[in-house]
Parts: structure tokens; C-alpha cells; sequence
């Protein structure tokens, strides 16, 4: 048991980790992006939040499609260059490949995100509104309709948080298919479902959950040194450092470990 375990963390964290930190001008440039993103973010947030209020969020979303996009392209590139066995991270020279390959990336995501949206989610939420219409006329005469109503409710959303989870939980292996058999192949269900296994889960676990649940302390801390005066002010500037210097680093290593060691993965088991 205790060699399965220092087995996978040296394949799947120990390799990535030597992998993602093997050329840091390559890396450099991929944490460039993040951080311009971050910090262009903050300063049109913090002018235009002023003028527009909340409907500045949509600049922001603007921005982020388009730091995206190159960031998007270079994780399919990782992917590819893992899965023809090859050790070293891809080249940013090849910025055209990338370009088109992140565009055409979140495109298939977006198409696929909706097209789930659609059949799994928006049945539910129309059925529910229904439900709980027809309960609410109801619970002025039925008192109980009005616990009922709830627990329906309550169960819907349950659903609806399970349905995404398993959506963000199957993208990954559909990036994967996209970087080797094209736009389409982030539609292969079947092809994505056969590589499903508790291994793969452990993968997503730490690389999505664990990162999380190490930092969510560290946020309730910072908020609650928030609560302290003239100690607000130096927690909010580390925050700002944090995020704007401190994350684009952690979040691009990672992000090239964990495509690296799901495309690792899903070699194994071709």
C-alpha cells in the first residue's frame, strides 16, 4: 500500500513538478501572462468598477478569454509533447499553433459546457420552478407542502452541484482527447468514460481539491486579520501581492503538472 502510494506521488507530482521547473525562461513566459492578467485585472476593475459597477466584471471577463486563450494553447502543447514521450516543455516560438489551438480549445469548451448546461441542468431548474410554483399555491392550504418544497429544492441543487462537478471532472480527459484527435475529439464521451478510474480521481483530487483545501485557512485567517484596524491595510496589500505575484507563478506550474500527469495517465492506459 505504502509503495502504490510513494509510486503515484513520484509519476504523477514528483515527475511533474521536475518536468514543470525544468526550463524557467519557458515557464517565465507562461507566468508573464498570468500575472499581466491579474494585474491589468485589478487596475480596469478598480477604474472602471467606479463608472459601471458590477457590469465591469464583463472587461474582466473579456480579459480573461484573452490571457486565456495563449495559456489554453501551451497546456495542449504539454499534453501532446507527453504523449509522444518527449520530456522537455514546448516551445512558445510555435505562438501561431498556439493561438489557434487555444481558441479552437475554448470554443469546443464553451460549446460543451452549454450543450451540458442544456440537457442536464435547464430541464431541472424548469421542472423545479414548476414544482415549487405549484407547491407555493398549494402550502397556504397544505402547511407541509411548505417543508416539502424546500427538500426539493434543496435536492435540486444538489444535483445541479454533482452535474458540474462530474463536467469539470470529465474536461480534463477531454482536453486530453482534443490535444491527440482533434476539435472532436473533446466530444469522444465514450473514449473519455473508458479512461475513468479511482487512479485518475486520485489525480483530480489533489490537483483540484487538495490546492483548496490547503488555502482556504489562509483565507479565513486574512479575513478575519481584516476585522483588525490598521492591520486591514497590510493584509489587503499581501493579499494584492499574493495574487498578483505569488499566484500567476503557483498557478502556472500546477496547472503544467496537472496536465502533464493526466496526459501521463491517460498514456498508460491507451
Amino acid at each position: 500500500m505504502a509503495g502504490d502510494i510513494l509510486s503515484f506521488i513520484e509519476e504523477y507530482v514528483v515527475e511533474p513538478f521536475k518536468y514543470a521547473t525544468s526550463d524557467w525562461l519557458k515557464i517565465l513566459i507562461g507566468v508573464s501572462l498570468l500575472f499581466l492578467y491579474y494585474a491589468i485585472s485589478l487596475i480596469v476593475y478598480g477604474i472602471l468598477s467606479l463608472f459601471f459597477g458590477p457590469f465591469s466584471l464583463v472587461f474582466i471577463l473579456l480579459l480573461k478569454i484573452i490571457f486565456t486563450i495563449p495559456l489554453a494553447g501551451y497546456y495542449i502543447e504539454v499534453i501532446r509533447n507527453t504523449l509522444k514521450g518527449l520530456d522537455t516543455l514546448p516551445s512558445w516560438f510555435n505562438i501561431v499553433r498556439i493561438l489557434i489551438d487555444g481558441l479552437l480549445y475554448k470554443i469546443a469548451y464553451s460549446i460543451a459546457l452549454f450543450l451540458y448546461t442544456l440537457i442536464f441542468v435547464l430541464p431541472v431548474i424548469l421542472i423545479g420552478f414548476i414544482l415549487l410554483t405549484i407547491f407555493r399555491d398549494l402550502s397556504s392550504y397544505i402547511p407541509w407542502i411548505v417543508l416539502l418544497s424546500l427538500f426539493i429544492l434543496g435536492g435540486l441543487v444538489i444535483y445541479m452541484v454533482v452535474i458540474l462537478i462530474v463536467f469539470w471532472i470529465c474536461v480534463p480527459l477531454a482536453t486530453v482527447n482534443f490535444a491527440k484527435k482533434g476539435f472532436f475529439g473533446f466530444f469522444n464521451i465514450w473514449g473519455i468514460l473508458k479512461k475513468f478510474s479511482f487512479e485518475y480521481l486520485a489525480i483530480w483530487v489533489l490537483y483540484k481539491i487538495v490546492p483548496v483545501i490547503i488555502l482556504l485557512p489562509i483565507g479565513i485567517c486574512l479575513d478575519i486579520f481584516m476585522l483588525i484596524p490598521f492591520v486591514n491595510i497590510l493584509v489587503l496589500l499581501l493579499v494584492i501581492l499574493l495574487v498578483v505575484i505569488i499566484g500567476p507563478v503557483l498557478g502556472f506550474i500546477l496547472e503544467v503538472m496537472f496536465h502533464r500527469a493526466v496526459a501521463k495517465y491517460y498514456r498508460e492506459r491507451e
